[in-house]
């Protein structure tokens, strides 16, 4: 018997700049759902390793691999320095265009982290838009430009994607397979099993302030939380 790979998706650490964004959760809850991981036991995993796993494993495994959308200055502040403290993987998503803007990452930060062990950086697209809500043409331009600026400015090749607002459709799947990326995340709510154990849609649990107690945490890292039917 096998279950999914539970692989969670974090965007802001800062509640006070939005405090209506239930995706933005407090720096100690995520110090505290770190340490419920090592405690716990829990094998974290590099996203690279899920993919290869086709995002399955066995059902009394502990995987578990974190991700991070936006860029964010509080993925830095508060994620990276946590993971680094803790020798935990992590695959932090970057948006060219909007890393050195007030509230985001400076390339500085992403290069220190680049060259981290265990910390990878994936692209978010060259700007933030819903790529299956533009035309072919820029969404191609989203995927390709934005690999290729992240590693000019890193050194180090970008693998991973993240579809913007997790949005795409099938042309775009194979936009991002051709640019030459080696998975892919998208939004939690893929069901649909043509989709599944694929590279390039990888679903992931979104972590919001609903997982604040270490009981709702375990249900999103128990690996069947997609079979509640939940996004």
């Amino acid at each position: 018997m096998k279950k999914y790979i539970p692989v969670l998706a974090y965007h802001s650490f800062d509640t006070k700049r939005f405090p209506q964004n239930k995706l933005a959760i407090d720096p100690e809850l995520f110090s505290r759902q770190m340490d419920w991981l090592r405690a716990g036991r829990y094998e974290l995993i590099p996203l690279s390793a899920c993919a290869k796993a086709r995002g399955v494993s066995g059902v009394f495994d502990k995987k578990v691999a974190l991700t991070f959308d936006d860029g964010y200055l509080d993925n830095y502040a508060c994620a990276y320095v946590t993971l680094r403290h803790l020798g935990f993987p992590g695959t932090f998503f970057v948006t060219p265009e909007t890393i050195g803007n007030q509230g985001f990452m400076t390339w500085q930060m992403v290069n220190e982290m680049a060259r981290t062990p265990g910390i990878e950086i994936g692209s978010h697209g060259l700007f933030h838009k819903p790529l299956a809500d533009i035309s072919g043409p820029d969404a191609l331009r989203s995927i390709v430009e934005s690999k290729k600026q992240i590693e000019d400015k890193i050194g180090v090749p970008v693998r991973a994607f993240s579809y913007p607002s997790g949005s795409f459709t099938e042309t775009i799947v194979e936009y991002v397979k051709k640019a030459g990326y080696e998975y892919a995340c998208a939004a939690s709510h893929v069901h649909d099993r043509k989709y599944l154990r694929n590279p390039y849609l990888i679903r992931r649990v979104k972590i919001s302030s609903s997982s604040a107690t270490r009981s709702s945490f375990a249900l999103r890292t128990s690996g069947f939380y997609h079979l509640f039917g939940r996004p």
